[in-house]
């Protein structure tokens, strides 16, 4: 995991060195590390590091009250046998009076650029709009990649007097199907279909010129967001509960902008740990020709196992069928066709 400091406090920086059989050795000649800040500017120079134990090292670097905020990139040299290797390390600076310093596609594109050195300002460049690219679309992979527990949220259906018709929250995703199964009195209010046959059988049985208490919804998506058709015609204002799915921020008609920070807004502040080890996993294995990337490959998959397993931050699971929602449809002898309610197709309740 990226460890994070505070302004003023001391930065651990620790380094092995092992030989080609996994073995700690001490090496013959030294063993320096050197340190830039979030910007690129240098920050420690090359400068020796004390041995713990065999191949174990360590420098202690003390960072300021003003330090610059942000990803710090550590380079490790070591000279043995007249040979000299490489190795990179990053750790965050943050200020803990200012609150969590978030990543945006904008910063983590610039940071990545300073990491590796490229110029962001080059003439015609095409890296910096490939880096913002990659950080984006692995920023949506990420949050889309599993029903992540902060992504379950509430909903009201608020429906006026003569609508049949209603727009759909703008982050929408999908129907949580795990929480729309509570209901009053063992019968939901309104149930919810994503299969338009089956709603144009629930809306025959309920009669198509009805007027009253809408009991049927349909789920469907156009022109870049998400309406429900309810049955019957409301009579009066109705307001309905649900759950649902909320999709990432880089979706929808109008995605968020490359300069708008993440984090807390739309996904945990520890989220952004992965995507920077994720982004920093991807950009380096295709604009970096040392072995770089693979540090961050097993970070991320590190921090990925941590999330999916300690935290139970995943939400996602089968559908489960609703059945025996609608007594009328029942009575009717309906609900020997699996797809209307009261039968054995899925449907989604709402309180």
């Amino acid at each position: 995991m990226l460890e994070t400091y505070q302004r003023g406090e001391t930065a651990v920086l620790r380094m092995e060195v092992r030989n080609n059989a996994g073995e700690l050795y001490t090496p013959d000649t030294s063993i320096e590390a050197a340190v830039w800040d979030s910007a690129g500017a240098a920050f420690l120079a090359a400068s020796d590091m004390t041995a713990e134990s065999t191949g174990v090292y360590y420098y202690d670097l003390a960072t300021l009250a003003d330090s610059a905020l942000g990803c710090y990139r550590v380079q490790f040299a070591t000279v043995h046998a007249g040979r000299t290797s490489k190795a990179e390390d990053f750790f965050f600076l943050e200020d803990r009076g200012q609150g969590h310093t978030g990543w945006s596609v904008m910063s983590l594109a610039d940071q990545m650029r300073a990491e590796m050195d490229a110029n962001a300002d080059a003439a015609g460049g095409t890296i910096p709009d490939r880096i913002a690219k990659i950080i984006r679309e692995k920023g949506k992979w990420l949050f889309d990649h599993k029903d992540w527990l902060f992504r379950k949220t509430p909903g009201t259906l608020a429906i006026i007097a003569g609508a049949t018709e209603i727009a759909m929250p703008a982050d929408f995703k999908e129907l949580d199907s795990t929480m729309m199964r509570v209901s009053d009195a063992n019968n939901y209010r309104l149930v919810w279909t994503e299969d338009p046959s089956a709603w144009q059988a629930a809306k025959d049985m309920i009669g198509n010129t009805a007027t009253g208490t809408p009991r049927v919804a349909l789920l469907y998506y156009t022109a870049g967001a998400w309406k429900a058709k309810i049955w019957p015609a409301a009579d009066q204002a109705y307001s309905y509960d649900y759950w649902y799915i909320k999709a990432s921020p880089w979706s929808g008609a109008t995605p968020i902008a490359d300069n708008i920070t993440v984090s807390p807004t739309y996904w945990p502040e520890d989220f952004d740990e992965g995507w920077y080890a994720l982004c920093a996993y991807q950009i380096y294995g295709r604009f970096r020709a040392n072995d770089g990337w693979q540090g961050f490959k097993s970070e991320f998959k590190d921090w990925l196992k941590l999330h999916e397993i300690e935290n139970n931050e995943t939400i996602g699971s089968g559908l489960e069928p609703i059945s025996d929602v609608m007594q009328d449809f029942r009575s009717t002898g309906a609900g020997i066709a699996g797809w209307l309610p009261g039968g054995s197709f899925k449907w989604f309740g709402s309180t």
